[in-house]
């Protein structure tokens, strides 16, 4: 026979299933790994690429940067939890982008200077019809693993977007910007 719980305990025990799926949304981000964190599907020259290529999409300015914010630990994790057609897309980008960086300036995107970098980005995002089209879904995949990864880590959640967590509203007012309140419920 069990012990009796009170409403605290209950309500505990009801929520944490509910909950434990919300939390992994909110910052799946890598899993502790045992000694140290190593990657899992990128090695090292494309995971030198991918930190590199992710701090050029969201430097560092008074806020961390990708690199700070481990997003390349978050692309690796994501890749090498994904199906695996996508992870060779993704790894086919890398060389693509290796390879056009190799044919402008005679080296790989991580060994060039940051503006060349920045160039060689301005021209994939501002003349994608000039690219290859599968370098140019690569870069938007990569845009999109950045931000995500960003904004579901620590640094991106709460230096950036100032999420505290542990918080709920007693009340909720809803938008209080007059150029959002032009319709009317009742109507």
């Amino acid at each position: 026979m069990s012990e009796p719980i009170d409403r605290r305990q209950a309500l505990q025990r009801l929520a944490a299933p509910a909950v434990v799926p919300l939390l992994s949304h909110f910052h799946p981000s890598v899993p502790r790994q045992e000694g140290g964190w190593k990657p899992r599907f990128l090695h090292e020259p494309e995971l030198e690429t991918v930190t590199e290529l992710a701090e050029r999409i969201l430097p560092e300015t008074d806020t961390p940067g990708a690199r700070r914010a481990l997003v390349h630990q978050y692309i690796d994790w994501v890749l090498a939890e994904g199906e695996a057609a996508g992870r060779e897309r993704f790894r086919e980008g890398l060389t693509w982008l290796d390879r056009s960086c190799r044919a402008r300036f005679g080296k790989p995107f991580a060994g060039l200077e940051a503006s060349q970098q920045d160039e060689l980005l301005r021209l994939v995002s501002e003349s994608p019809t000039s690219e290859e089209p599968s370098g140019v879904s690569f870069f938007r995949e990569m845009k999109r693993l950045t931000v995500d990864g960003y904004y579901r880590s620590e640094a991106g959640m709460t230096q950036e977007l100032g999420f505290e967590g542990r918080t709920f509203l007693a009340e909720f007012k809803g938008c209080t910007h007059p150029e959002h309140r032009s319709w009317n419920v009742e109507e």
